[in-house]
């Protein structure tokens, strides 16, 4: 799964910093698994550097985070972690400076950006890229500041409201599951809503359009049918973000489509009492989606 935004640190160097950065970027502005680091544990088995390399080969954004002990840090045996090519913060800045990626060194608690000359050949051009500052006493208003870049070089805007125009029509990137369940409550909410708003438009009583709906004349049930067709695209969007955040893709997005499609029919059909059965394991398949944990990860001293 993509992630366009790869964060490269060390643990030892400022893991506190970073745990509140992530804790500040996700899901404020970006979903969970589209940012790439060690937040979560990774599952036993993984291939480590096979996973850092499928990171950095989907990244579009690489944010460095530098600490005062990150250009110094040492190994056991006494020798300078950078001057390792197989240092894995090393691997990760030079794969994405050989690249071309978009990089912005991130500096905490005071550091300052190394200078070309005290870095590794492969490293130097980092040393005139563009860095911010992430600052303990203004970090929320920094951390602001960074997402706003970060969100401005993956093309998206901070506003607000196209960001919630994007999570229920948009059907780019993967949403983690407390997005996914705003997404669901803000559809089923705007759907009671004109529900009740066509009940009365059509003069409707509320027991009638509630009890008995099958009672209605038959324009006023195929318009109170076609009037939930709209929420079948929220509902698609949030599904596929959620399957691609667990890992799959057309297969899974197929059944719960199709089954949301048969009930649609058998509605429209006049097949009310077969409607709600399917309906009933529409319902499952897509709350199902919002509560298994998405995948992502890495994770390196």
């Amino acid at each position: 799964m993509a992630s366009p935004v790869f964060v490269s640190y060390r643990r030892a160097d400022t893991r506190h910093a970073t745990g509140r950065l992530f804790a500040r970027l996700s899901p404020r502005y970006l979903a969970e698994a589209e940012i790439f680091m060690d937040t979560e544990a990774i599952a036993l088995g993984t291939d480590f550097p096979q996973r850092l390399q499928t990171g950095l080969a989907d990244c579009k954004v690489c944010l460095v985070i530098i600490g005062p002990d990150w250009l110094d840090a040492r190994k056991a045996d006494g020798t300078r972690r950078l001057d390792d090519p197989a240092d894995f913060v090393r691997m990760e800045v030079t794969e994405v400076l050989a690249r071309g990626i978009d990089v912005i060194p991130v500096l905490v608690d005071g550091a300052k950006l190394p200078a070309a000359v005290d870095l590794p050949e492969p490293m130097k051009p980092l040393a005139t890229r563009n860095a911010i500052f992430l600052t303990h006493e203004r970090f929320d208003d920094d951390a602001d500041a960074l997402a706003e870049k970060v969100l401005a070089k993956l093309g998206r805007s901070i506003d607000p409201e196209l960001d919630l125009l994007r999570l229920l029509f948009g059907f780019n990137g993967t949403i983690p599951r407390s997005q996914f369940w705003i997404g669901v409550g803000m559809t089923l909410a705007a759907q009671v809503a004109l529900f009740f708003a066509l009940l009365f438009a059509l003069g409707v009583p509320l027991q009638k359009g509630l009890v008995e709906f099958q009672s209605l004349p038959a324009q006023q049930k195929l318009l109170m049918h076609l009037s939930n067709m709209w929420s079948l695209w929220p509902i698609a969007a949030l599904s596929w973000k959620r399957i691609r955040d667990l890992g799959h893709s057309w297969g899974l997005m197929t059944v719960v489509m199709l089954a949301w499609l048969a009930q649609a029919a058998l509605e429209v059909g006049g097949f009310r009492a077969e409607a709600q059965v399917v309906a009933g394991i529409c319902g499952g398949l897509t709350l199902m989606l919002g509560g298994f944990k998405g995948t992502r990860y890495v994770a390196h001293n």
